[in-house]
């Protein structure tokens, strides 16, 4: 693998620039030499790297490149065409192509002497992973030639050149706070800013050539992209495709699955040219501006802090998305295209929909949501529906998360006939009246601890008030210090502070001095529960019965077997302690398939 298989600029147009680097400097036979034997651990590689955008301002390949071959001119060394290597990546990191093939195949391998670079800024403009890559070198005896730097190993040599990337990188922070600086000043004029407008839009300007050659813009706005004589969006025209969706969604209760199949089955390209994907739609209703008012410099790309680092010399993926301070955004007017309610109701939708729905927004009829937890981590498990038939399955929401600190590895699926197995075992408890009573008993002892611990607290807080009193009495009496006085004091204050508030949390789980679960009122709905048709309870009836119990399923890693776990809480407040371990389960279960 060479350069040229990644490279944006064609295979002739490079070898035409090497090719007049050498004769320009006059070393045709050192410079991009065919022929050369690779598998003679004697040669250099020249190597340089330029972004696209700067390329596409002023290209200097040719000069990177004649600038190399007066250093192998110099130097007297040998460069083979093969090992002209170019990258049209990013100074940020060093996961380009071309770097990593001279990285790992070359440099690691020790099939080369010494590296050439143009300038300093080709290698990296961060200090961090030019150092690493400078450190590499050392280590395998690699010579690093710069064309604007001093080139040596020593201490002094090393500090200017990370003092010269330091410099490039707070230039680069510069560049970036200044762009962002003149594109608020276009939007405080009443313009909007320099990038490309937002998928049914498409960016206008107004400008002239100057005088000394630059170009002066008077104004610049946005427009919508593919409309009529009459002013209204064309069919088919991005404009229009997005009032179809907010239309689809809003109006008539689509999905966004059934959004992005129906725009690809229309062969309408999506905002990147290629097809319509779920995130693809979801991402461009989130898009607030499409009411008329759209933001510039409201959100910035992050890194996930959750993805493990890897490499530091490697690329830093800006996953997500999150708001800049407030104040920091600026408002500028577009034409609208939907109104803020018909955006309002599309996003609720998709809000409401993805709770508890599939792809295609049909509502998973599940008795054990949230109450079934994963046998290794211990978290809730998530619903799966199967593709081919009228299936679902639980596991873990952790599985694929491989990147993630907490990654899960249960592996197993959980069937549907879970849900009949412990519907079964709840039908049998509620039949039962020793059950019932048995749940009372647990009830009625509760409270009654409740009310003792609350006494014992109490307790606490008279014996130490009584040993404050006689601390004062033996430091009036000399018996103690004024130090040990208040040591003594403080640690008496700090417990009597601990026991107010265990008896202020006791005092939540009653109400006007009387526990809060009124064992005659937990009788009559436990009865109530008893006596209702069970035979014949819809799905609605079983979901109500299951989550007024608490029922939580904690099922064995080899599924032949689970605990089923009551928690009873009959109270309407939501701030209420249910009342914990009331009854556990153990019961078979079917083994997954």
């Amino acid at each position: 693998m060479t350069v040229h298989d990644v490279e944006c600029i064609a295979k002739d147009q490079i070898d035409g620039y090497v090719i007049e680097a050498a004769k320009a400097a006059g070393y045709e036979k050192g410079f991009g030499v065919e022929g050369c034997d690779l598998s003679k651990p004697i040669w250099w590689t020249a190597y340089c790297r330029q972004s696209l955008d700067q390329q596409a301002q002023n290209n200097r390949l040719p000069e990177y490149l004649l600038t190399m071959a007066k250093m192998a001119r110099d130097q007297g060394i040998v460069v083979p065409r093969e090992y002209v290597f170019y990258d049209h990546e990013t100074g940020e990191h060093l996961d380009r192509p071309a770097m990593l093939f001279l990285r790992h195949e070359l440099a690691e391998k020790q099939k080369i002497v010494g590296i050439l670079f143009a300038d300093l800024r080709c290698l990296s403009r961060e200090p961090a992973p030019q150092q690493v890559f400078e450190r590499e070198c050392e280590i395998l005896g690699i010579r690093l030639l710069f064309g604007d730097a001093p080139s040596g190993m020593d201490v002094g040599s090393q500090f200017a050149r990370s003092a010269l990337t330091f410099s490039n990188k707070l230039a680069r922070l510069a560049t970036n706070r200044n762009a962002v600086a003149g594109n608020i000043g276009r939007v405080l004029k009443g313009w909007v800013p320099s990038h490309k407008a937002a998928y049914g839009y498409v960016y206008r300007r107004d400008a002239e050539i100057a005088h000394d050659g630059k170009i002066h813009i008077k104004k610049a706005w946005w427009e919508l992209n593919g409309t009529g004589p009459d002013g209204k969006p064309v069919s088919g025209s991005p404009a229009d495709t997005i009032v179809k969706i907010f239309h689809w969604v809003g109006n008539e209760g689509r999905t966004v699955y059934w959004v992005a199949k129906k725009l690809n089955e229309m062969g309408i390209k999506g905002p990147s040219g290629g097809i319509w994907a779920q995130d693809s739609v979801r991402y461009v209703m989130l898009n607030h501006g499409y009411i008329g008012r759209h933001q510039y410099n409201a959100n910035a790309r992050v890194p996930n802090p959750r993805r493990p680092l890897g490499d530091i010399t490697g690329a830093v993926r800006r996953t997500l998305i999150r708001p800049k301070p407030a104040g920091e955004a600026v408002e500028f007017s577009i034409p609208p295209l939907v109104t803020e309610e018909l955006w309002l109701r599309a996003n609720k939708t998709v809000r409401e929909r993805g709770r508890g729905r599939g792809k295609e927004g049909k509502v998973i009829t599940a008795l054990l949501r949230n109450r079934i937890f994963c046998p290794r981590c211990g978290k809730p498990l998530v619903l799966k529906r199967s593709r081919y038939i009228e299936k679902f399955y639980y596991l873990c929401s952790r599985l694929n998360h491989a990147s993630q600190v907490e990654h899960c590895t249960y592996r197993r699926f959980i069937p549907h006939t879970w849900d009949t197995t412990v519907w079964d075992c709840v039908y049998a408890i509620l039949r039962q009246d020793d059950w019932v009573q048995e749940q009372l008993s647990v009830v009625e002892k509760q409270n009654h601890d409740i009310d003792k611990l609350a006494k014992l607290e109490q307790q606490k807080i008279f014996r130490s008030q009584t040993k404050m009193a006689k601390v004062r009495e033996g430091f009036e009496g000399g018996l103690y210090s004024l130090e040990e006085a208040k040591s003594k004091v403080n640690d008496h204050r700090d417990t009597i502070d601990k026991a107010e508030q265990e008896i202020k949390r006791l005092s939540g789980l009653m109400e006007d001095g009387k526990p809060a679960v009124n064992i005659e009122e937990l009788r009559k709905q436990l009865e109530g529960l008893a006596q209702e048709n069970l035979d014949k309870a819809t799905f609605t009836e079983k979901r109500d019965i299951i989550n007024k119990l608490g029922i939580r399923v904690y099922p064995s890693e080899d599924l032949k077997a689970m605990k089923v776990r009551c928690s009873l809480d009959f109270r309407n407040d939501g701030n209420s302690q249910p009342s914990e371990g009331c009854a556990i389960i153990q019961i078979a279960s079917p083994r997954s398939q």
